[in-house]
């Protein structure tokens, strides 16, 4: 998009200052995203994005979602200087969200500054604050009802959901492709029914609902010069969920040492170090209120996370490739050679995460934290 047409989506904000320019920014493949630099140097600079109304068709109750949870932790955190929350820029008309005339929807937040954000774990310090971040943030919302909150995708991470569409693609199986992965398929039957044990814990109640924030990868958070988390963005995928849904997926992404579709699966480790430092940060924010059903899986909810990844991937690859997009052929399939990989890691190393886990509740209980 030209300056003249991101300046008249800028004009339809109330914002400080006047467009400089604007230019696309982040990795994101969802949204279209603008940093907007403001001409006045004691003026903010601005993000823009132009939302992608077919991954989110309920724009209105996502923008509701957003706006009551960054309302809340924002009066929360008034009087504290840990942190910051994303601000929504209203639209003259007062709405959260400007609709333009061919029916794209925007909507604007004042950038934060530095923003620093990493798409792979630099340093131990890196992995602990993102656990402090999100682990903070599920303890923010956690006195705000979650049916208050929209469910923007019902059954994101439905396990029970997610392998009944793996079921189905291999029955269809349209474009023959079955007969290529029944190794993938095959592990996938072999493992569902330890996968099954977290949601068996949540229909028994035993996990709680909780406000959770459902995309924790590493790149959700933004970080200062010195490495401290400062503000988790990204809230679209707000929803009810579950607290080990947020520490599972972000352990997912950050203590695997390769790319999420690294072909060469003799590339790919699980980094304990990384496990254990988030976990810290995680459980410092976290081990007043969860449950010890909750702390007790938290392990298994790495491989939770992981495996229902290596799933959808592998569904999607069997349909067609109709969901995620890809760049070659089989990618959706080394998608899922991948997490299943990582997730034959993370079950040789099951033992070892639970100790961490142990361990790490009882430095915090007994008071013995030293330095993370």
């Amino acid at each position: 998009m030209s300056n003249s047409g991101i300046k008249k989506i800028f004009e339809q904000f109330s914002a400080e200052g006047t467009l400089l320019d604007g230019s696309p920014t982040g990795s994101g493949h969802i949204h279209t995203t603008w940093l907007i630099r403001t001409a006045e140097e004691d003026r903010p600079d601005y993000i823009v994005q132009k939302i992608n109304h077919i991954v989110f068709p309920p724009v209105a109750e996502m923008m509701g979602n957003i706006q009551k949870v960054t309302g809340h932790i924002s009066a929360k955190n008034k009087t504290s200087t840990n942190g910051k929350v994303l601000e929504i820029i209203k639209t003259r008309a007062g709405t959260s969200y400007y609709t333009d005339p061919e029916g794209n929807h925007w909507r604007m937040y004042r950038k934060i500054s530095p923003g620093i954000s990493y798409d792979v774990v630099p340093n131990n310090k890196v992995a602990f604050e993102a656990g402090r971040a999100f682990g903070k943030f599920i303890g923010d919302l956690r006195d705000l009802p979650a049916n208050e909150i929209y469910p923007v995708i019902p059954g994101f991470n439905s396990m029970e959901m997610r392998f009944e569409q793996l079921k189905k693609a291999v029955k269809t199986d349209p474009l023959k492709r079955v007969s290529e992965v029944k190794k993938e398929i095959g592990y996938a039957f072999d493992r569902i029914d330890d996968m099954l044990v977290i949601s068996s814990l949540e229909k028994e109640g035993k996990l709680p609902q909780r406000i959770t924030h459902n995309d924790t990868k590493l790149n959700n958070v933004l970080f200062d010069n010195d490495d401290k988390a400062v503000c988790v963005i990204d809230l679209d995928t707000v929803m009810p969920g579950l607290s080990l849904y947020d520490f599972g997926d972000t352990i997912r992404t950050a203590a695997n040492t390769a790319e999420e579709d690294e072909p060469d699966t003799r590339k790919i480790n699980f980094s304990l170090p990384v496990f254990k430092a988030y976990s810290e940060g995680f459980l410092k924010e976290t081990i007043s209120f969860l449950n010890t059903y909750e702390t007790d899986h938290l392990a298994l909810s790495a491989q939770y996370m992981t495996f229902i990844m290596g799933i959808r991937f592998l569904a999607d690859y069997i349909l067609g490739d109709v969901y995620y997009t890809t760049r070659y052929s089989n990618h959706n399939l080394d998608r899922c050679r991948a997490q299943f990989r990582l997730m034959q890691l993370m079950n040789e190393k099951y033992t070892d995460t639970r100790n961490i886990i142990k361990q790490t509740l009882e430095k915090y209980r007994t008071g013995n934290t030293g330095k993370p």
